[in-house]
Protein backbone atom coordinates (compact mmCIF):
# COMPACT_ATOMS: atom_id res chain seq x y z
CA UNK A 1 0.00 0.00 0.00
CA UNK A 2 1.36 3.42 -0.94
CA UNK A 3 2.25 6.10 1.56
CA UNK A 4 0.49 9.02 -0.10
CA UNK A 5 -3.17 9.45 0.77
CA UNK A 6 -5.85 12.10 0.27
CA UNK A 7 -6.73 13.95 3.44
CA UNK A 8 -10.33 14.11 4.56
CA UNK A 9 -12.21 17.39 4.43
CA UNK A 10 -12.17 17.59 8.22
CA UNK A 11 -8.36 17.37 8.37
CA UNK A 12 -7.95 19.74 5.43
CA UNK A 13 -10.20 22.33 7.06
CA UNK A 14 -8.22 22.17 10.29
CA UNK A 15 -4.99 22.64 8.38
CA UNK A 16 -6.49 25.67 6.66
CA UNK A 17 -7.73 26.91 10.03
CA UNK A 18 -4.14 26.85 11.27
CA UNK A 19 -3.27 29.37 8.54
CA UNK A 20 -6.38 31.53 8.79
CA UNK A 21 -7.51 31.25 12.44
CA UNK A 22 -4.55 32.15 14.60
CA UNK A 23 -6.39 33.88 17.46
CA UNK A 24 -9.85 35.39 18.14
CA UNK A 25 -8.87 38.55 16.25
CA UNK A 26 -8.33 36.40 13.13
CA UNK A 27 -11.96 35.28 13.31
CA UNK A 28 -13.10 38.89 13.69
CA UNK A 29 -11.02 39.90 10.68
CA UNK A 30 -12.46 37.27 8.35
CA UNK A 31 -16.07 37.87 9.38
CA UNK A 32 -15.67 41.64 9.38
CA UNK A 33 -14.30 41.57 5.84
CA UNK A 34 -17.28 39.45 4.76
CA UNK A 35 -19.64 42.06 6.22
CA UNK A 36 -17.88 44.88 4.39
CA UNK A 37 -17.94 42.93 1.13
CA UNK A 38 -21.69 42.41 1.64
CA UNK A 39 -22.21 46.18 1.59
CA UNK A 40 -23.02 46.56 5.29
CA UNK A 41 -23.22 50.07 6.76
CA UNK A 42 -23.96 49.14 10.39
CA UNK A 43 -21.64 46.58 12.01
CA UNK A 44 -21.60 45.50 15.65
CA UNK A 45 -19.11 43.12 17.29
CA UNK A 46 -19.73 41.52 20.70
CA UNK A 47 -17.08 39.52 22.54
CA UNK A 48 -16.87 37.59 25.78
CA UNK A 49 -13.75 36.38 27.52
CA UNK A 50 -11.65 38.21 24.88
CA UNK A 51 -13.34 36.20 22.12
CA UNK A 52 -12.54 32.76 23.53
CA UNK A 53 -16.07 32.08 24.74
CA UNK A 54 -18.12 34.17 22.33
CA UNK A 55 -17.80 36.33 19.22
CA UNK A 56 -20.86 37.75 17.50
CA UNK A 57 -20.85 39.98 14.41
CA UNK A 58 -24.07 41.58 13.17
CA UNK A 59 -24.45 43.55 9.96
CA UNK A 60 -27.15 44.95 7.69
CA UNK A 61 -25.60 43.71 4.45
CA UNK A 62 -27.22 41.95 1.54
CA UNK A 63 -27.57 38.64 3.38
CA UNK A 64 -27.69 35.18 1.77
CA UNK A 65 -30.30 32.90 0.25
CA UNK A 66 -30.98 29.54 1.88
CA UNK A 67 -28.99 27.57 -0.69
CA UNK A 68 -26.07 29.98 -0.48
CA UNK A 69 -26.05 29.76 3.32
CA UNK A 70 -25.47 26.01 3.12
CA UNK A 71 -23.00 26.21 0.26
CA UNK A 72 -20.91 28.86 2.03
CA UNK A 73 -19.46 26.20 4.37
CA UNK A 74 -17.99 24.17 1.53
CA UNK A 75 -14.28 24.61 0.90
CA UNK A 76 -13.36 27.16 -1.75
CA UNK A 77 -16.96 28.29 -2.14
CA UNK A 78 -17.18 32.03 -2.79
CA UNK A 79 -19.30 34.58 -4.60
CA UNK A 80 -16.37 36.92 -5.30
CA UNK A 81 -14.51 34.98 -7.99
CA UNK A 82 -15.73 33.09 -11.02
CA UNK A 83 -12.71 32.86 -13.33
CA UNK A 84 -8.94 32.67 -13.04
CA UNK A 85 -8.69 36.11 -14.65
CA UNK A 86 -10.45 37.59 -11.62
CA UNK A 87 -7.34 36.85 -9.56
CA UNK A 88 -5.46 39.48 -11.55
CA UNK A 89 -7.80 42.27 -10.37
CA UNK A 90 -9.26 41.45 -6.94
CA UNK A 91 -11.50 44.26 -5.74
CA UNK A 92 -12.99 42.58 -2.64
CA UNK A 93 -11.47 42.04 0.79
CA UNK A 94 -12.12 38.30 0.78
CA UNK A 95 -11.84 35.88 -2.13
CA UNK A 96 -10.38 32.54 -0.98
CA UNK A 97 -13.60 30.90 0.22
CA UNK A 98 -11.82 29.35 3.22
CA UNK A 99 -12.94 31.55 6.12
CA UNK A 100 -16.28 30.02 7.08
CA UNK A 101 -15.30 26.31 6.73
CA UNK A 102 -12.02 26.96 8.56
CA UNK A 103 -13.72 28.76 11.44
CA UNK A 104 -16.51 26.17 11.65
CA UNK A 105 -13.94 23.36 11.91
CA UNK A 106 -12.49 24.68 15.20
CA UNK A 107 -15.51 26.44 16.73
CA UNK A 108 -19.24 26.13 17.31
CA UNK A 109 -20.81 28.41 14.71
CA UNK A 110 -24.34 29.69 14.19
CA UNK A 111 -25.17 31.56 10.98
CA UNK A 112 -28.40 33.56 10.81
CA UNK A 113 -29.06 35.39 7.58
CA UNK A 114 -31.80 36.67 5.30
CA UNK A 115 -31.67 38.16 1.84
CA UNK A 116 -34.01 40.92 0.76
CA UNK A 117 -35.26 38.54 -1.94
CA UNK A 118 -36.76 36.10 0.59
CA UNK A 119 -39.49 36.51 3.19
CA UNK A 120 -37.86 34.28 5.80
CA UNK A 121 -34.31 33.84 6.97
CA UNK A 122 -32.08 30.81 7.46
CA UNK A 123 -30.25 29.53 10.53
CA UNK A 124 -27.35 27.10 10.04
CA UNK A 125 -25.54 25.60 13.05
CA UNK A 126 -22.22 23.76 12.71
CA UNK A 127 -19.88 22.42 15.41
CA UNK A 128 -16.43 21.09 14.63
CA UNK A 129 -17.19 20.94 10.92
CA UNK A 130 -20.41 18.90 11.35
CA UNK A 131 -23.80 20.26 10.34
CA UNK A 132 -26.25 20.18 13.28
CA UNK A 133 -29.35 21.92 11.92
CA UNK A 134 -30.70 24.19 9.20
CA UNK A 135 -33.98 25.96 10.01
CA UNK A 136 -36.11 28.81 8.79
CA UNK A 137 -36.28 31.85 11.05
CA UNK A 138 -37.81 35.30 11.10
CA UNK A 139 -35.24 38.08 11.10
CA UNK A 140 -34.46 41.36 9.29
CA UNK A 141 -32.27 41.49 6.22
CA UNK A 142 -28.60 41.04 6.97
CA UNK A 143 -26.38 38.46 8.64
CA UNK A 144 -25.47 37.54 12.20
CA UNK A 145 -22.68 35.04 12.87
CA UNK A 146 -22.08 33.73 16.40
CA UNK A 147 -19.00 31.64 17.15
CA UNK A 148 -18.31 30.00 20.51
CA UNK A 149 -15.57 28.03 22.23
CA UNK A 150 -12.52 28.68 20.11
CA UNK A 151 -10.37 25.55 19.57
CA UNK A 152 -12.73 23.41 21.66
CA UNK A 153 -11.73 20.35 19.60
CA UNK A 154 -8.05 21.31 19.24
CA UNK A 155 -6.79 21.72 22.83
CA UNK A 156 -3.17 22.06 21.72
CA UNK A 157 -3.98 25.31 19.90
CA UNK A 158 -5.37 26.86 23.09
CA UNK A 159 -1.93 26.77 24.68
CA UNK A 160 -0.65 29.31 22.16
CA UNK A 161 -3.27 31.94 23.02
CA UNK A 162 -2.16 34.90 25.12
CA UNK A 163 -3.84 36.53 28.07
CA UNK A 164 -7.35 37.96 27.80
CA UNK A 165 -5.93 41.47 27.89
CA UNK A 166 -3.64 40.80 24.94
CA UNK A 167 -6.27 39.02 22.84
CA UNK A 168 -8.81 41.76 23.51
CA UNK A 169 -6.26 44.38 22.49
CA UNK A 170 -5.78 42.61 19.15
CA UNK A 171 -9.54 42.64 18.56
CA UNK A 172 -9.85 46.31 19.51
CA UNK A 173 -6.93 47.27 17.31
CA UNK A 174 -8.35 45.41 14.33
CA UNK A 175 -11.81 46.98 14.59
CA UNK A 176 -10.23 50.39 15.10
CA UNK A 177 -8.22 49.89 11.93
CA UNK A 178 -11.23 49.03 9.81
CA UNK A 179 -13.29 51.84 11.29
CA UNK A 180 -10.59 54.25 10.09
CA UNK A 181 -10.56 52.65 6.66
CA UNK A 182 -14.33 52.99 6.20
CA UNK A 183 -15.47 56.33 7.64
CA UNK A 184 -18.89 56.13 5.97
CA UNK A 185 -19.93 53.12 8.09
CA UNK A 186 -20.96 52.62 11.72
CA UNK A 187 -18.81 50.40 13.93
CA UNK A 188 -19.57 49.23 17.46
CA UNK A 189 -17.41 46.99 19.63
CA UNK A 190 -18.57 45.62 22.97
CA UNK A 191 -16.78 43.35 25.41
CA UNK A 192 -19.08 41.73 27.96
CA UNK A 193 -21.52 44.64 27.65
CA UNK A 194 -18.88 47.36 27.90
CA UNK A 195 -18.47 49.64 24.89
CA UNK A 196 -14.91 49.83 23.58
CA UNK A 197 -15.57 51.54 20.26
CA UNK A 198 -18.56 53.40 18.90
CA UNK A 199 -18.31 55.58 15.79
CA UNK A 200 -21.02 56.93 13.52
CA UNK A 201 -20.78 57.51 9.77
CA UNK A 202 -18.91 60.68 8.79
CA UNK A 203 -18.00 62.27 5.49
CA UNK A 204 -14.25 62.80 5.87
CA UNK A 205 -11.29 60.85 7.13
CA UNK A 206 -10.33 63.64 9.51
CA UNK A 207 -13.71 63.44 11.23
CA UNK A 208 -13.31 59.70 11.70
CA UNK A 209 -9.80 60.12 13.13
CA UNK A 210 -11.24 62.73 15.50
CA UNK A 211 -13.90 60.23 16.62
CA UNK A 212 -11.34 57.53 17.34
CA UNK A 213 -8.33 59.39 18.73
CA UNK A 214 -9.81 62.61 20.05
CA UNK A 215 -8.68 66.20 19.63
CA UNK A 216 -5.32 65.77 21.37
CA UNK A 217 -3.86 63.72 18.55
CA UNK A 218 -5.54 65.72 15.81
CA UNK A 219 -3.63 68.86 16.79
CA UNK A 220 -0.37 67.18 15.78
CA UNK A 221 -1.55 65.79 12.42
CA UNK A 222 -1.07 67.25 8.96
CA UNK A 223 -3.69 66.50 6.35
CA UNK A 224 -2.47 64.93 3.13
CA UNK A 225 -5.01 65.85 0.48
CA UNK A 226 -5.48 63.40 -2.41
CA UNK A 227 -2.46 63.46 -4.69
CA UNK A 228 -2.31 61.61 -7.99
CA UNK A 229 0.61 59.94 -9.66
CA UNK A 230 0.37 58.64 -13.23
CA UNK A 231 2.87 56.03 -14.32
CA UNK A 232 3.33 55.63 -18.05
CA UNK A 233 3.66 51.98 -18.96
CA UNK A 234 5.09 50.53 -22.18
CA UNK A 235 2.55 49.44 -24.79
CA UNK A 236 1.41 45.83 -24.69
CA UNK A 237 3.49 43.32 -26.59
CA UNK A 238 2.46 42.69 -30.18
CA UNK A 239 3.71 39.58 -32.02
CA UNK A 240 5.94 40.29 -35.02
CA UNK A 241 3.45 38.82 -37.48
CA UNK A 242 0.45 40.72 -36.17
CA UNK A 243 -1.06 43.26 -38.51
CA UNK A 244 -2.94 46.00 -36.69
CA UNK A 245 -4.35 49.10 -38.25
CA UNK A 246 -3.29 51.17 -35.24
CA UNK A 247 -0.12 50.78 -33.18
CA UNK A 248 -0.66 49.72 -29.57
CA UNK A 249 -1.11 52.63 -27.20
CA UNK A 250 0.87 52.88 -23.96
CA UNK A 251 -1.02 52.23 -20.75
CA UNK A 252 -1.31 54.56 -17.76
CA UNK A 253 -1.31 53.37 -14.15
CA UNK A 254 -2.85 55.86 -11.73
CA UNK A 255 -2.14 55.96 -7.99
CA UNK A 256 -3.90 58.23 -5.48
CA UNK A 257 -2.50 58.83 -1.98
CA UNK A 258 -4.30 60.57 0.87
CA UNK A 259 -4.44 60.49 4.64
CA UNK A 260 -3.00 62.08 7.77
CA UNK A 261 0.61 62.24 8.97
CA UNK A 262 2.16 63.68 12.09
CA UNK A 263 4.86 66.31 12.31
CA UNK A 264 8.45 65.34 13.08
CA UNK A 265 7.95 66.29 16.74
CA UNK A 266 5.63 63.29 17.22
CA UNK A 267 8.03 60.39 17.73
CA UNK A 268 6.77 56.90 18.51
CA UNK A 269 9.07 54.07 19.64
CA UNK A 270 7.64 51.57 17.11
CA UNK A 271 5.51 51.27 13.98
CA UNK A 272 2.31 50.52 15.88
CA UNK A 273 0.95 53.98 15.04
CA UNK A 274 1.33 53.48 11.28
CA UNK A 275 -1.94 52.65 9.52
CA UNK A 276 -1.64 51.52 5.90
CA UNK A 277 -4.51 50.73 3.53
CA UNK A 278 -4.36 49.72 -0.11
CA UNK A 279 -7.71 49.86 -1.89
CA UNK A 280 -9.44 49.79 1.50
CA UNK A 281 -7.52 46.71 2.66
CA UNK A 282 -5.56 46.72 5.90
CA UNK A 283 -2.01 45.63 5.06
CA UNK A 284 1.54 45.38 6.38
CA UNK A 285 3.84 46.18 3.50
CA UNK A 286 7.58 46.72 3.76
CA UNK A 287 7.67 48.89 0.66
CA UNK A 288 5.24 51.45 2.06
CA UNK A 289 6.75 51.30 5.55
CA UNK A 290 10.22 51.98 4.17
CA UNK A 291 8.89 54.81 2.01
CA UNK A 292 7.31 56.42 5.06
CA UNK A 293 10.52 56.08 7.06
CA UNK A 294 12.51 57.59 4.19
CA UNK A 295 10.14 60.57 4.07
CA UNK A 296 11.08 61.45 7.66
CA UNK A 297 14.82 60.97 7.07
CA UNK A 298 16.82 63.64 8.93
CA UNK A 299 13.57 64.98 10.42
CA UNK A 300 13.48 62.67 13.43
CA UNK A 301 16.04 60.48 15.21
CA UNK A 302 16.76 56.96 14.02
CA UNK A 303 14.58 54.38 15.71
CA UNK A 304 11.60 56.76 16.03
CA UNK A 305 8.47 56.50 13.93
CA UNK A 306 5.60 58.90 13.17
CA UNK A 307 1.86 58.59 13.39
CA UNK A 308 0.55 57.98 9.88
CA UNK A 309 -2.81 57.08 8.40
CA UNK A 310 -2.30 56.53 4.67
CA UNK A 311 -4.68 55.32 1.98
CA UNK A 312 -3.28 54.27 -1.38
CA UNK A 313 -5.84 53.62 -4.11
CA UNK A 314 -4.97 52.18 -7.50
CA UNK A 315 -6.18 49.84 -10.18
CA UNK A 316 -6.66 46.35 -8.63
CA UNK A 317 -4.50 44.97 -11.45
CA UNK A 318 -1.52 46.96 -10.09
CA UNK A 319 -1.40 45.10 -6.77
CA UNK A 320 -1.39 41.38 -5.98
CA UNK A 321 -3.21 40.53 -2.74
CA UNK A 322 -3.01 36.77 -3.19
CA UNK A 323 0.34 36.58 -1.39
CA UNK A 324 -0.43 35.49 2.17
CA UNK A 325 -3.29 33.35 3.57
CA UNK A 326 -4.29 36.11 5.97
CA UNK A 327 -4.34 38.63 3.08
CA UNK A 328 -2.29 41.18 5.05
CA UNK A 329 0.63 41.34 2.61
CA UNK A 330 0.57 42.62 -0.95
CA UNK A 331 2.97 42.86 -3.84
CA UNK A 332 2.97 45.86 -6.18
CA UNK A 333 3.47 45.49 -9.88
CA UNK A 334 5.72 48.56 -9.91
CA UNK A 335 7.06 48.61 -6.36
CA UNK A 336 9.90 51.09 -6.94
CA UNK A 337 7.61 53.70 -8.48
CA UNK A 338 5.08 53.32 -5.66
CA UNK A 339 7.84 53.63 -3.06
CA UNK A 340 9.18 56.87 -4.55
CA UNK A 341 5.70 58.31 -4.98
CA UNK A 342 4.76 57.74 -1.32
CA UNK A 343 8.12 58.97 -0.04
CA UNK A 344 8.14 62.17 -2.10
CA UNK A 345 4.48 62.97 -1.40
CA UNK A 346 4.79 62.64 2.36
CA UNK A 347 8.06 64.57 2.33
CA UNK A 348 6.50 67.43 0.35
CA UNK A 349 3.58 67.65 2.76
CA UNK A 350 5.94 67.83 5.72
CA UNK A 351 7.94 70.59 4.08
CA UNK A 352 4.78 72.54 3.28
CA UNK A 353 3.50 72.27 6.84
CA UNK A 354 6.68 73.93 8.20
CA UNK A 355 6.75 72.32 11.63
CA UNK A 356 7.70 74.77 14.36
CA UNK A 357 9.59 74.21 17.56
CA UNK A 358 7.69 72.87 20.54
CA UNK A 359 9.63 75.00 23.07
CA UNK A 360 7.15 76.12 25.76
CA UNK A 361 6.30 79.81 25.66
CA UNK A 362 4.28 82.06 27.92
CA UNK A 363 0.74 82.97 27.01
CA UNK A 364 1.76 86.63 26.58
CA UNK A 365 4.52 85.84 24.12
CA UNK A 366 4.17 87.60 20.75
CA UNK A 367 4.86 84.28 19.04
CA UNK A 368 1.56 82.94 20.30
CA UNK A 369 -0.40 86.00 19.24
CA UNK A 370 -3.29 85.16 16.96
CA UNK A 371 -3.35 81.45 17.79
CA UNK A 372 -6.60 79.60 18.22
CA UNK A 373 -8.21 79.65 21.68
CA UNK A 374 -8.31 76.64 23.95
CA UNK A 375 -11.00 74.08 23.17
CA UNK A 376 -12.13 71.17 25.36
CA UNK A 377 -10.40 67.89 24.61
CA UNK A 378 -12.50 65.18 22.99
CA UNK A 379 -12.20 61.74 24.60
CA UNK A 380 -10.32 58.87 23.03
CA UNK A 381 -12.10 55.65 22.13
CA UNK A 382 -11.27 52.90 24.60
CA UNK A 383 -10.39 50.46 21.82
CA UNK A 384 -7.66 52.84 20.64
CA UNK A 385 -5.89 52.93 24.00
CA UNK A 386 -6.13 49.34 25.18
CA UNK A 387 -2.99 48.03 26.89
CA UNK A 388 -0.61 46.15 24.60
CA UNK A 389 -2.58 47.43 21.59
CA UNK A 390 -0.62 47.17 18.37
CA UNK A 391 -2.27 50.24 16.91
CA UNK A 392 -2.66 52.49 19.96
CA UNK A 393 -1.82 55.96 18.73
CA UNK A 394 -2.46 58.34 21.61
CA UNK A 395 0.29 60.95 21.79
CA UNK A 396 1.45 61.78 25.31
CA UNK A 397 2.02 65.51 25.89
CA UNK A 398 4.00 67.13 28.72
CA UNK A 399 2.22 69.94 30.58
CA UNK A 400 4.38 72.95 31.41
CA UNK A 401 3.62 75.39 34.20
CA UNK A 402 3.35 79.07 33.15
CA UNK A 403 6.18 80.02 35.50
CA UNK A 404 8.58 77.56 33.91
CA UNK A 405 7.58 78.77 30.46
CA UNK A 406 8.39 82.39 31.35
CA UNK A 407 11.74 81.34 32.78
CA UNK A 408 12.55 79.49 29.57
CA UNK A 409 11.74 82.57 27.50
CA UNK A 410 13.89 84.76 29.74
CA UNK A 411 16.83 82.39 29.41
CA UNK A 412 16.52 82.46 25.65
CA UNK A 413 16.46 86.27 25.62
CA UNK A 414 19.49 86.70 27.94
CA UNK A 415 21.63 83.58 27.81
CA UNK A 416 24.30 83.20 30.48
CA UNK A 417 27.82 83.37 29.12
CA UNK A 418 29.94 80.79 30.90
CA UNK A 419 33.73 80.93 30.79
CA UNK A 420 35.73 77.98 29.61
CA UNK A 421 37.62 76.62 32.64
CA UNK A 422 41.37 76.46 32.48
CA UNK A 423 42.64 72.91 32.03
CA UNK A 424 45.72 71.94 34.01
CA UNK A 425 47.80 69.07 32.67
CA UNK A 426 49.92 66.96 34.95
CA UNK A 427 52.31 65.49 32.32
CA UNK A 428 55.33 67.77 31.76
CA UNK A 429 55.42 69.93 28.67
CA UNK A 430 58.43 70.75 26.51
CA UNK A 431 59.70 74.20 27.39
CA UNK A 432 58.54 76.85 24.99
CA UNK A 433 61.26 78.14 22.70
CA UNK A 434 59.64 81.51 22.06
CA UNK A 435 59.20 82.97 25.55
CA UNK A 436 58.08 86.38 24.37
CA UNK A 437 55.27 84.95 22.23
CA UNK A 438 54.01 82.73 25.03
CA UNK A 439 54.18 85.59 27.55
CA UNK A 440 52.12 87.74 25.20
CA UNK A 441 49.55 84.99 24.87
CA UNK A 442 49.36 84.63 28.64
CA UNK A 443 48.66 88.32 29.02
CA UNK A 444 45.93 88.36 26.35
CA UNK A 445 43.97 85.17 27.05
CA UNK A 446 44.08 81.86 28.80
CA UNK A 447 45.67 78.93 27.01
CA UNK A 448 44.70 75.25 26.98
CA UNK A 449 47.80 73.06 27.25
CA UNK A 450 47.55 69.75 25.39
CA UNK A 451 50.19 67.19 26.38
CA UNK A 452 51.94 64.89 23.96
CA UNK A 453 51.30 61.59 25.73
CA UNK A 454 52.19 59.26 22.82
CA UNK A 455 55.36 60.89 21.51
CA UNK A 456 53.73 61.55 18.18
CA UNK A 457 55.34 64.98 17.90
CA UNK A 458 58.93 64.00 18.60
CA UNK A 459 59.98 64.67 15.00
CA UNK A 460 58.81 68.29 15.03
CA UNK A 461 61.58 70.88 14.88
CA UNK A 462 62.64 72.53 18.08
CA UNK A 463 61.33 75.92 17.04
CA UNK A 464 57.71 74.52 17.20
CA UNK A 465 55.91 74.68 20.52
CA UNK A 466 53.30 72.15 21.56
CA UNK A 467 50.69 74.45 23.02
Amino acid sequence: MGRIRILSDNVANKIAAGEVVERPASVVKELLENSLDAGAFDIRIDAENAGRRLLRIQDDGCGMLRDDALLAFERHATSKLSDVKDLLAIATLGFRGEALPSIASVRRLLLETRSAEEQTGTAVEIAGGKLLRCDEIARPAGTTITVRDLFFNVPARKKFLRSDQTELAHIGSLVTHYSLGHPNKRFELYHEGRELLGVTPVSTLRDRAFQVFGSEVMQDLVELSPRTFELRLPPPYAPPGAHNSEPPQPEMAEFVLEGLVSGPHVQRPNRNSVYLFVNGRLIRDRTLQHALTAAYYNLMPAGCYPFALLFLNCDPAEVDVNVHPSKTEVRFRHGSAVHDFVRDTVRDVLMESRPVSSMPLSASSPILAGTRPFTPQAPVQRAAELPFSEFSARVEAIAFEPESAEMAVAELADPVQTEVPEVRINPPLRPAQNIETVAALHRSQKIRYVPDTHGALDEIALDWDRV
